[in-house]
């Protein structure tokens, strides 16, 4: 994690620099006893966490947020634990009181950890759990579109490949293609596919399951793009 320290003490920031040291995760790339200098920094080098004091002259820690155009992770470090409750307000991950520990200061890096983790997490479990709805006939059928291998054009209809079976549906496949993301290419005229479920990738084809799946001159750069 990229990380900056804003302090007007600069003992408070030998500290901060001292431990930062010791920990791989976190990178520490900008102090500052200059409050307005380290605005600057954040603004021009986007930061994953701030180690940040709060009685600062001329700006405070919770008037420098203000100013922010987006705001990282906060540890709030200071030597007055009257604003705790406010620092919680303003979403802050932790409060640190001065003269701040070892131990103390780690475990703050370990809730920014866990918090980037958990952001990470619920990205991922929403993108895979994407699900569309298909007409086939008179039934609608709700599709994870993890579970979709392939789409193929058959005609006026398009077939949906899915690790549990096939769906044929009444649409072309550039109605079928709106409703996908990024995780699919197309390969062919007639074919889609799911990159994450290719198995090899040759001149003129890819598989899927055993499946071989054509890979036409027009489509050929775009697609080999996804697997280099």
């Amino acid at each position: 994690m990229k990380c900056v320290a804003i302090d007007d003490e600069e003992n408070a920031l030998k500290v901060i620099k001292l431990y930062a040291d010791k920990i791989e995760e976190i990178n520490l790339i900008g102090v500052f006893t200059d409050p307005v200098k380290g605005i600057a920094f954040i603004e021009k080098n986007r930061v994953d966490l701030l180690f940040l004091d709060i009685n600062m002259q001329n700006l405070n820690g919770f008037e420098l947020l203000e100013t922010l155009s987006y705001q990282p992770k906060v540890v709030f470090t200071t030597a007055y634990s009257e604003y705790a409750v406010k620092s919680y307000n303003v979403d802050a991950l932790d409060y640190l009181v001065k003269p701040i520990t070892f131990g103390r200061f780690l475990k703050a890096v370990h809730k920014a950890e866990n918090a980037s983790q958990k952001v990470v997490t619920s990205i991922e479990e929403a993108v895979s759990e994407k699900i569309i709805s298909v007409k086939s006939g008179t039934s609608i059928h709700r599709i994870k579109l993890s579970d979709i291998l392939y789409l193929e054009a058959q005609g006026n209809y398009t077939s949906y490949v899915t690790v549990k079976g096939k769906i044929l549906v009444l649409c072309t496949m550039k109605e079928a293609l709106a409703k996908l993301d990024d995780r699919f290419v197309q390969t062919h005229r007639s074919f889609v596919v799911a990159v994450d479920k290719v198995s090899k990738v040759e001149s003129h084809q890819l598989a899927i399951e055993n499946k071989g799946i054509p890979l036409s001159s027009s489509y050929r750069k775009t697609v080999l793009q996804y697997f280099q």
